[in-house]
């Protein structure tokens, strides 16, 4: 019979503990509740304690957030479990988008057993092929929430067997849809298969003023960009890469490149702004 997974829940409001103990009842996994942690102390010697797998975190604690907790332990080097954070529907949607960007896990409240069974099945498939340890996600966490959400310079790409890639944001050249994964193309030439799905890079990308959509297959960094015909619709990439803009997006594509030129010249995003909007044939 497999090992159930030892977890714990850090939470401060006592009626979720108790719809999370009867959430996880309902499991069709085999778990062992080892630990509940109401505030910060006992967050922080629940979160060391080695004999935890897995540990379902209360954004928000009485006092302060978990964040708080997790900066300490990892500015003292010190392992953690595998984490899913919990928040409420709607709330810390700041802090949700950074959670994001670290491809870390999250349930939503109120507790539904299916959203806690699909969070265990994804630890038991990482650790199959790693050894669940959060360490550079959780990092990568921290930074973004002490930046702007909105021009963050780093993102976590899932790729198979669990592992989690860092990736630098102004080396993706352009994200490509391809049925339910995507294709993260780098600068370098290297591509990186995401077990996220094009949907999920639109919506984490849809502030950040370096990514556009062009088509319904493809996400653009618009510092990549060489040239743009707007005639045919042709965009030619950096890299040597050409890119067709679809007819529903070609209008925006072209409004944001004159609205933004000044700006995008004035940071030096492009290397030249003369070429980038080529003339076609009269």
């Amino acid at each position: 019979m497999t090992a159930a997974i030892k977890i714990a829940i850090v939470e401060d409001n006592i009626d979720n503990i108790g719809t999370f103990e009867y959430a996880i009842s309902q499991l069709t996994t085999r778990v062992e509740l080892v630990g509940v942690a109401k505030d910060e102390t006992e967050a922080y010697a629940l979160l060391t304690d080695r004999k935890t797998d897995l540990v379902f975190l209360d954004i928000q604690l009485r006092t302060t957030t978990i964040f708080s907790v997790l900066e300490r332990i990892y500015a003292e080097g010190l392992t953690l479990p595998e984490l899913v954070f919990l928040t409420a529907h709607g709330s810390f949607e700041n802090a949700v988008k950074a959670i994001q960007f670290a491809c870390l896990d999250f349930v939503t409240k109120p507790f539904n057993p299916d959203d806690i069974e699909q969070s265990l099945q994804r630890y038991l498939a990482k650790k199959q092929y790693t050894q669940p340890s959060p360490q550079a996600e959780i990092g990568l966490l921290l930074q973004l929430l002490k930046t702007d959400m909105h021009t963050p310079k780093s993102i976590a790409i899932q790729l198979s067997r669990g592992i989690i890639e860092m990736v630098e944001l102004p080396q993706v050249v352009f994200i490509e849809a391809d049925e339910n994964i995507s294709i993260v193309h780098m600068a370098e030439g290297k591509t990186l298969l995401s077990h996220k799905n094009f949907g999920h890079y639109l919506a984490l990308l849809s502030d950040n003023i370096d990514f556009i959509q062009i088509s319904k297959s493809y996400l653009v960094n618009v510092t990549q960009m060489k040239q743009y015909n707007h005639q045919d619709r042709s965009l030619k990439l950096k890299t040597g890469q050409n890119l067709v803009v679809s007819h529903r997006f070609s209008r925006e594509l072209h409004k944001f490149l004159l609205s933004n030129q000044k700006q995008l010249v004035t940071e030096g995003r492009f290397d030249f702004i003369k070429n980038i909007f080529k003339s076609g044939p009269k």
